[in-house]
Protein backbone atom coordinates (compact mmCIF):
# COMPACT_ATOMS: atom_id res chain seq x y z
CA UNK A 1 0.00 0.00 0.00
CA UNK A 2 1.85 3.45 -1.19
CA UNK A 3 0.91 6.85 0.61
CA UNK A 4 -1.59 7.93 -1.28
CA UNK A 5 -3.78 4.70 -0.77
CA UNK A 6 -3.13 5.04 2.96
CA UNK A 7 -4.23 8.79 3.20
CA UNK A 8 -7.24 7.91 1.11
CA UNK A 9 -8.14 4.94 3.50
CA UNK A 10 -7.07 7.63 6.68
CA UNK A 11 -8.45 11.29 5.50
CA UNK A 12 -10.59 11.19 8.39
CA UNK A 13 -8.30 10.70 11.33
CA UNK A 14 -5.30 12.69 9.41
CA UNK A 15 -7.88 15.54 9.22
CA UNK A 16 -8.64 15.27 13.17
CA UNK A 17 -4.76 15.33 13.84
CA UNK A 18 -4.33 18.86 11.60
CA UNK A 19 -7.43 19.90 13.84
CA UNK A 20 -5.80 18.64 17.06
CA UNK A 21 -2.45 20.19 16.47
CA UNK A 22 -3.89 23.42 14.96
CA UNK A 23 -6.01 23.78 18.01
CA UNK A 24 -2.78 22.93 20.25
CA UNK A 25 -0.67 25.71 18.30
CA UNK A 26 -3.09 28.25 18.88
CA UNK A 27 -3.03 27.91 22.52
CA UNK A 28 0.43 27.75 22.80
CA UNK A 29 0.58 31.36 20.58
CA UNK A 30 -2.64 32.59 23.10
CA UNK A 31 -0.51 31.07 26.18
CA UNK A 32 2.91 32.98 25.15
CA UNK A 33 1.15 36.09 24.76
CA UNK A 34 -0.32 36.17 27.52
CA UNK A 35 2.73 35.54 28.91
CA UNK A 36 4.53 38.00 27.25
CA UNK A 37 1.74 40.66 28.35
CA UNK A 38 2.33 39.99 31.82
CA UNK A 39 6.02 39.90 31.81
CA UNK A 40 5.51 43.48 30.28
CA UNK A 41 2.84 44.39 32.51
CA UNK A 42 5.28 43.60 35.37
CA UNK A 43 8.25 45.37 33.83
CA UNK A 44 6.27 48.41 33.19
CA UNK A 45 5.40 48.26 36.92
CA UNK A 46 8.42 47.72 37.92
CA UNK A 47 10.07 50.61 36.62
CA UNK A 48 7.62 53.06 37.52
CA UNK A 49 8.40 51.85 41.15
CA UNK A 50 11.91 52.37 40.66
CA UNK A 51 10.92 56.01 39.21
CA UNK A 52 8.56 57.30 41.88
CA UNK A 53 11.78 55.78 44.25
CA UNK A 54 13.96 57.89 42.41
CA UNK A 55 11.92 60.77 42.58
CA UNK A 56 10.84 61.21 45.74
CA UNK A 57 12.18 62.75 48.96
CA UNK A 58 13.60 60.34 51.78
CA UNK A 59 13.81 62.15 55.26
CA UNK A 60 15.07 60.65 57.73
CA UNK A 61 16.34 61.71 61.71
CA UNK A 62 18.59 59.95 63.52
CA UNK A 63 21.28 61.15 66.82
CA UNK A 64 24.63 61.13 66.40
CA UNK A 65 27.66 61.45 68.10
CA UNK A 66 31.23 62.47 67.59
CA UNK A 67 33.34 62.56 71.33
CA UNK A 68 30.75 60.49 72.94
CA UNK A 69 30.15 63.55 74.91
CA UNK A 70 27.37 65.50 73.43
CA UNK A 71 24.52 63.78 71.49
CA UNK A 72 23.17 65.58 68.24
CA UNK A 73 19.90 65.40 66.64
CA UNK A 74 20.16 64.98 62.96
CA UNK A 75 17.79 65.25 59.73
CA UNK A 76 18.46 64.71 55.99
CA UNK A 77 16.68 64.72 53.02
CA UNK A 78 18.76 61.47 51.14
CA UNK A 79 15.74 61.73 48.39
CA UNK A 80 16.54 62.83 45.03
CA UNK A 81 13.64 65.64 45.30
CA UNK A 82 13.16 68.55 47.48
CA UNK A 83 10.39 67.76 50.85
CA UNK A 84 8.11 71.01 51.97
CA UNK A 85 6.49 71.03 55.65
CA UNK A 86 8.36 68.81 57.18
CA UNK A 87 6.76 67.85 61.15
CA UNK A 88 8.58 65.98 63.72
CA UNK A 89 7.03 63.94 66.64
CA UNK A 90 9.52 62.91 69.26
CA UNK A 91 7.86 60.84 72.15
CA UNK A 92 9.71 59.21 74.90
CA UNK A 93 9.61 55.94 74.75
CA UNK A 94 11.53 54.43 77.85
CA UNK A 95 10.96 57.34 80.29
CA UNK A 96 7.56 59.74 80.97
CA UNK A 97 9.55 62.57 80.48
CA UNK A 98 13.27 63.31 78.96
CA UNK A 99 14.39 66.90 79.32
CA UNK A 100 16.94 67.43 77.01
CA UNK A 101 17.63 70.81 74.27
CA UNK A 102 16.31 69.51 71.47
CA UNK A 103 12.64 70.14 72.30
CA UNK A 104 13.62 74.02 71.85
CA UNK A 105 14.70 73.38 68.41
CA UNK A 106 12.93 74.90 66.05
CA UNK A 107 12.54 72.00 63.82
CA UNK A 108 10.84 70.08 66.37
CA UNK A 109 8.96 73.16 67.34
CA UNK A 110 7.62 74.37 64.48
CA UNK A 111 8.91 71.37 61.81
CA UNK A 112 10.95 72.74 58.72
CA UNK A 113 9.37 74.44 55.54
CA UNK A 114 11.91 73.07 53.24
CA UNK A 115 14.48 70.64 52.93
CA UNK A 116 16.51 70.13 49.73
CA UNK A 117 17.99 66.80 48.26
CA UNK A 118 21.31 66.16 50.52
CA UNK A 119 20.70 69.27 52.70
CA UNK A 120 20.70 68.45 56.19
CA UNK A 121 20.20 70.00 60.09
CA UNK A 122 21.76 69.48 62.97
CA UNK A 123 20.59 70.32 66.47
CA UNK A 124 22.19 69.61 69.97
CA UNK A 125 20.45 67.74 72.47
CA UNK A 126 22.45 67.27 75.39
CA UNK A 127 25.42 65.46 76.86
CA UNK A 128 25.45 61.97 77.51
CA UNK A 129 25.79 62.29 81.72
CA UNK A 130 22.96 64.37 81.92
CA UNK A 131 20.92 61.67 79.56
CA UNK A 132 21.92 59.23 81.78
CA UNK A 133 19.57 57.46 84.68
CA UNK A 134 20.64 56.07 88.03
CA UNK A 135 21.07 52.63 86.21
CA UNK A 136 23.39 54.02 83.40
CA UNK A 137 20.52 54.01 80.80
CA UNK A 138 19.85 56.18 77.72
CA UNK A 139 16.89 57.37 76.87
CA UNK A 140 15.02 55.88 73.59
CA UNK A 141 12.58 57.66 71.56
CA UNK A 142 9.69 57.19 69.05
CA UNK A 143 9.46 59.46 65.93
CA UNK A 144 7.27 60.18 63.36
CA UNK A 145 8.20 62.17 60.05
CA UNK A 146 5.22 63.56 57.97
CA UNK A 147 6.61 65.79 54.91
CA UNK A 148 5.24 66.40 51.11
CA UNK A 149 7.03 66.52 48.05
CA UNK A 150 6.68 69.38 45.50
CA UNK A 151 3.45 67.85 44.08
CA UNK A 152 1.82 67.36 47.32
CA UNK A 153 2.15 63.55 47.53
CA UNK A 154 2.60 63.18 51.36
CA UNK A 155 4.99 60.83 53.05
CA UNK A 156 5.42 59.89 56.62
CA UNK A 157 8.06 57.28 58.06
CA UNK A 158 7.77 56.05 61.90
CA UNK A 159 10.32 54.32 64.27
CA UNK A 160 12.26 53.68 67.13
CA UNK A 161 15.56 55.93 67.79
CA UNK A 162 17.75 54.10 70.80
CA UNK A 163 20.54 55.97 72.47
CA UNK A 164 21.36 52.92 74.64
CA UNK A 165 23.26 51.48 71.01
CA UNK A 166 26.34 53.89 72.90
CA UNK A 167 26.10 52.27 76.07
CA UNK A 168 29.33 50.46 76.95
CA UNK A 169 31.17 53.54 75.11
CA UNK A 170 30.72 56.17 76.77
CA UNK A 171 31.80 55.26 79.72
CA UNK A 172 35.44 54.40 78.39
CA UNK A 173 35.50 58.22 77.36
CA UNK A 174 38.03 60.19 79.80
CA UNK A 175 36.32 62.21 82.07
CA UNK A 176 37.12 65.93 82.48
CA UNK A 177 35.64 68.41 84.88
CA UNK A 178 32.51 68.95 83.61
CA UNK A 179 31.49 65.49 83.86
CA UNK A 180 32.52 65.82 87.59
CA UNK A 181 30.17 68.74 88.11
CA UNK A 182 27.23 66.88 86.23
CA UNK A 183 28.16 63.53 88.76
CA UNK A 184 27.66 66.24 91.88
CA UNK A 185 24.62 67.86 90.86
CA UNK A 186 23.00 64.35 90.14
CA UNK A 187 24.53 62.94 94.04
CA UNK A 188 23.29 66.41 95.49
CA UNK A 189 19.82 65.90 93.97
CA UNK A 190 19.68 62.04 95.15
CA UNK A 191 20.97 63.97 99.08
CA UNK A 192 18.25 66.27 98.82
CA UNK A 193 15.49 63.57 98.01
CA UNK A 194 16.52 61.22 101.12
CA UNK A 195 16.41 64.38 103.42
CA UNK A 196 13.14 65.37 102.04
CA UNK A 197 11.92 62.20 102.76
CA UNK A 198 13.64 62.54 105.95
CA UNK A 199 11.55 65.48 107.54
CA UNK A 200 8.62 64.03 105.83
CA UNK A 201 8.58 61.27 108.75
Amino acid sequence: MDFNQWYLQNSSLVGFINILLTVLLTALNVWFARNSQRYSADTVRQNEEIRKENNTPNIIAYFNSVNLRNVYFHLSNIGNIPAKDIKIKLKPKNRSVVSTHIDKAHMIKEGVAFLAPGQSLTAFVEGFIQLMDDDKNFPSFYIEINYRDIDNNCYSRSYELDLNMYAGYVNSVPRDIKDVYEEMKKIEKHIGKISDNYKKK
